[in-house]
């Protein structure tokens, strides 16, 4: 088995034409959104196209190494998937197109996509995404209390315009809050634009409010949106999503596995497991029990509680929660004035609930890595 990297090693010799499009170039455009082509590629009101060979190119005599380390992973990782497709004949000659870069603090929108024309029948659409950070989390969950918000509002537009003047067939992704945006656009865009999408691809992507998941616009293109995640899935697991998931073997372990770097692929194709892991199944089960029952119009509130608890006590990645103190955070929920007795009972037993789970998940992940490196615990 190997990864996005041997994938491209293997097959990047072939043009599009002689290997049809497939999952893991989806995944691969997904990750080639998170790359700055602010000085690079030309911008979403010009028609300036720049080959991927010659964006790779000038996007590392723009930066110094030291300077290209320095950034979020995610980003890193970009960066080299750009230096090794930009040498392949698969995607050295695809054209970019239409950079958008869009950040407004005040309304909380961060916006950013890319256009790759991949020949004269083809165009892939790729929204950015967001990171494993905490702030990156904390982005993905406002999906629950706005809808829509400006991202989606903006990626919508992006993909109007861009698909009217694309005139070929249209292949939509994103990771993480990406694959959210690719959904959102390919769902709500015009029915002339709708029959020019091919595919809608999201990659451990947060879902929607029930309305979007039942809606005609959703049901509509439902055939056409393909979504993947790792065992252990979090941001994945946020809102709601149709059932045809499909849940990819991850050579990470928790939160990590959001990096699709880790991602199983098997010759062309991604290896899959038939169900996720105990940590996803327990964050898709408890965070729907808790907005379920603080409400939809305390759930904005219940979040801004949740993030700022966990800015003050210094927690900037997944292994930091196991340590909180969870009794100030109930006392910190169950403050809000819109809570009766009864409901802060409610929603004190859940959390209390949550935590005795979560606390038995993490003795057994630690029971399990004493397993593997002692033959005589016998891990079942």
């Amino acid at each position: 088995m190997g990864n996005i990297t041997q994938y491209i090693d293997e097959y990047g010799d072939y043009s599009f034409e002689e290997k049809a499009f497939n999952d893991i170039d989806a995944l691969i455009f997904s990750q080639l959104s998170y790359i700055d082509y602010s000085a690079i590629a030309g911008k979403f009101d010009s028609e300036i196209t720049i080959s991927l060979k010659e964006a790779s190119t000038e996007y590392f005599n723009l930066y110094e190494p030291e300077e290209l380390k320095k950034r979020i992973s995610i980003v890193v990782k970009a960066g080299k998937l750009l230096a090794q497709c930009a040498e392949k004949k698969r995607y050295g000659d695809i054209q970019l197109l239409k950079y958008a870069n869009n950040i407004n603090d005040k309304i909380d929108k961060q916006f950013s996509a890319i256009n790759f024309y991949l020949n004269d029948s083809l165009a892939v659409i790729a929204y950015r995404g967001t990171d494993t950070s905490i702030t990156g989390i904390k982005e993905s969950a406002m999906l629950s209390y706005m809808f829509p918000v400006p991202a989606q509002i903006e990626a919508l537009y992006y993909l109007q315009e861009c698909g009217l003047i694309a005139k070929r067939d249209i292949i939509v992704c994103g990771h993480s809050k990406g694959g959210n945006l690719a959904t959102f656009a390919g769902v709500n865009c015009s029915n002339s634009l709708k029959k020019r999408i091919l595919k809608i691809y999201e990659f451990d992507a947060p879902g929607f409010p029930k309305q979007m998941i039942e809606s005609y616009n959703y049901n509509e293109m439902e055939d056409k949106i393909f979504s993947f995640i790792p065992q252990t899935s979090i941001i994945g697991c946020m809102l709601y999503h149709d059932s045809a998931r499909k849940i990819v073997e991850s050579s990470n372990e928790n939160l990590k596995q959001h990096q699709v770097d880790s991602w199983q692929i098997n010759g062309d194709k991604f290896v899959y497991n038939d169900e996720t892991d105990d940590m996803s199944k327990f964050i898709d089960k408890y965070l729907k029990l808790l907005l379920d029952v603080v409400g939809e119009e305390n759930t904005e509130d219940v979040f801004e509680i949740i993030f700022d608890f966990i800015e003050d006590t210094g927690i900037t990645k997944y292994e930091d929660i196991k340590t909180f103190d969870i009794s100030r955070l109930i006392k910190a929920i169950v403050s809000l004035k819109e809570f009766d007795d009864e409901k802060k009972d409610l929603i004190e037993n859940t959390i209390r609930q949550a935590i005795k789970e979560f606390s038995h998940l993490i003795y057994k992940e630690k029971f399990t890595n004493l397993a593997k490196h002692y033959p005589l615990f016998d891990n079942k």
